[in-house]
């Protein structure tokens, strides 16, 4: 079986633009440990992209070389592959349009499909399915419009994105109205509520009628001046509070069509309790100590199940902590 993983920031997708050093730490451990656990499945070859300015992983893989475009070596990819697996920002749709390709090819895509890929890469459209199931969701409007949320200090984000990436922390209404009355672009920005607590995700593989939470973790968030920088996260570092939160696992999975495979959910745990911020239906950097955290190969997970194969863990299984450090670009 030839499985090509595209991992878009250091398989090409910058080829022709300069390199963000801390977006390609984050794709490249996640391409890293992917691989890792897929060339331990017997009979599985890998196939990947990778931009000609850095050197191939040190692993037994097949390396397609980019030097201006990636599409192109991304389409050869997905016509020699059996599956396929991206990786990739929701931003501009380019996770949408690397699922759907797939998908129009016929080969197995290990990952969301494009129609879940289209809601929860939209922070605002997540949020209106969520509400709308009874999630409970941090409150969010459009910059543009819409009723704001009343609180004390305020966060704008812009509705696609990854990370903290654009993230700003605005404290008050005056600063808020100050900011917007010269801001080019609200349409494509929201307004949260500013909800102190701890910053938590979920680890989810996800079915066709079942999921299975394999990491409640901590992610460690930094606030720089007036924005924020994710530092890394502790995998399985939040178990004691698996009851309260492991049941908002399955409330998201029912509440949108289509997520599969891993997907990422993002938290905050505050005095209401903890409530979702965004959906990631891709692969994100706890999975760099996912299969380490509990001791099974979650890449062979991931094609068990596209094989056919829906038979999960019942329930959550619980882990050791595993600490990935973006700063030094590795897992402990």
């Amino acid at each position: 079986m030839r499985v090509f993983v595209f991992e878009y920031v250091s398989g090409g997708g910058f080829a022709n633009r300069p390199m963000v050093p801390s977006l390609f730490a984050e794709g490249d451990m996640m391409l890293t440990a992917v691989v890792r656990d897929l060339v331990r499945v017997p009979g599985v070859e890998v196939t990947i992209c990778r931009d000609r300015r850095f050197d191939a992983p040190a692993l037994p893989v097949a390396v397609s070389w980019v030097e201006s475009t990636w599409h192109d070596a991304w389409m050869a990819g997905v016509a020699e592959a059996d599956a396929v697996l991206p990786i990739a920002p929701e931003t501009d749709g380019i996770l949408e349009l690397l699922c759907d390709d797939v998908q129009r090819a016929g080969k197995v895509l290990l990952n969301s499909r494009a129609n879940a890929v289209a809601i929860a890469g939209s922070k605002l459209a997540t949020y209106r399915r969520l509400a709308a199931a009874g999630v409970p969701v941090v409150a969010t409007c459009a910059a543009d419009g819409g009723a704001r949320p009343d609180a004390t200090a305020f966060v704008i984000k812009p509705d696609q994105g990854i990370g903290c990436q654009g993230i700003r922390l605005i404290p008050g209404e005056d600063a808020l109205d100050d900011l917007l009355a010269h801001w080019s672009m609200p349409g494509t920005w929201l307004i949260q509520p500013y909800v102190k607590g701890i910053a938590a995700s979920l680890s989810v593989i996800v079915g066709e009628h079942c999921n299975c939470v394999l990491g409640i973790n901590q992610q460690r968030v930094a606030q720089v001046d007036d924005g924020f920088v994710l530092l890394g996260s502790i995998v399985n570092g939040l178990v004691e509070r698996a009851p309260e939160i492991l049941p908002l696992a399955a409330q998201v999975c029912g509440a949108i069509d289509g997520l599969w495979g891993y997907v990422g959910i993002d938290l905050v745990i505050g005095e209401q309790g903890p409530q979702v911020l965004e959906v990631n239906p891709r692969m994100t950097t706890s999975y760099v100590g996912l299969s380490e955290s509990v001791g099974r190969n979650v890449g062979a997970l991931l094609l068990q199940l596209s094989g056919g194969d829906g038979c999960l863990p019942e329930s959550y299984q619980g882990g050791t902590q595993v600490h990935v450090d973006l700063e030094f670009g590795r897992a402990a």
